[in-house]
């Protein structure tokens, strides 16, 4: 059987080494899994030009290098939709999934696109109802627009880049704990699987990881064994994977 081919779209410079190797085996054996870059083949002077405006809270994703970039969610937004048609129409993909959990607008696209966003609003809103929501970004410049983003009755709001040194992930849940939030969210696709497993060896708590959550959300399009799962038990699935 032929496989369906599936676009990993980072907003900033594909390949992402520190995100698609740990979750290619995750995905359906149905899947052809390719990635895409907002940014590729630009050279740094270009990239500069994608920069946060005065007073504008960034966007932060990593470079193909390795290093961390702050991108301005106004100018990735306007490019998302032409390059979603480009990896529809050159790379022949029938689905594209966002390596951002930003909530970006939406607008009508040619194939299904998944944003990690709006499954992790499903799950926070709809199956766990958390009334006190505990959420790490990687800049404190990003919490105010975490708070507003989450709405809860409380959100608090720790940083901890996943590209660079920063606090450890036992100060992180003591506060966490402390507030008594009733459930996580590792607000960026940069996390990784093993910190996630950091923060729960810590607290016993519902703890979102978003690179899960996609892949999840890609399955359930192409899995014929996901079709028969209804969306409560697939989601439930994405919490505890």
């Amino acid at each position: 059987m032929e496989k369906v081919k599936v676009g990993l779209l980072t907003i900033s410079q594909s390949p992402r080494e520190d995100i698609v190797p740990e979750i290619a085996p995750l995905f359906h054996p149905c899947l052809e899994i390719l990635e895409k870059g907002l940014l590729d083949n630009l050279s740094p002077e270009e990239i500069a030009r994608f920069q946060p405006d005065t007073g504008e809270t960034p966007l932060v994703s990593r470079l193909r290098d390795g290093s961390q970039v702050e991108l301005s969610k106004k100018k990735i937004s306007f490019l998302l939709p032409e390059v979603i048609r480009s990896m529809q129409k050159e790379m022949k993909t029938g689905a594209v999934g966002v390596l951002c959990t930003d909530n970006f607008p939406r607008r009508e696209f040619p194939i299904p696109v998944v944003f990690p966003f709006d499954y992790l609003d499903f799950l926070v809103n709809r199956v766990l109802n958390a009334r006190r929501l505990g959420v790490v970004i990687p800049l404190k410049s990003q919490v105010e627009m975490a708070k507003k983003k989450w709405e809860k009755e409380k959100v608090i709001v720790e940083a901890k880049s996943p590209y660079t040194e920063g606090k450890s992930w036992g100060e992180i849940a003591k506060k966490f704990v402390a507030e008594k939030v009733d459930a996580v969210i590792l607000d960026c696709i940069g996390y990784k699987i093993r910190d996630r497993q950091e923060i729960q060896k810590l607290i016993s708590l519902p703890t979102l990881l978003p690179r899960l959550i996609l892949v999840s959300a890609i399955n359930q399009l192409f899995s014929k064994k996901g079709e028969k799962k209804g969306k409560v038990d697939f989601f439930k699935e994405g919490i505890n994977n």
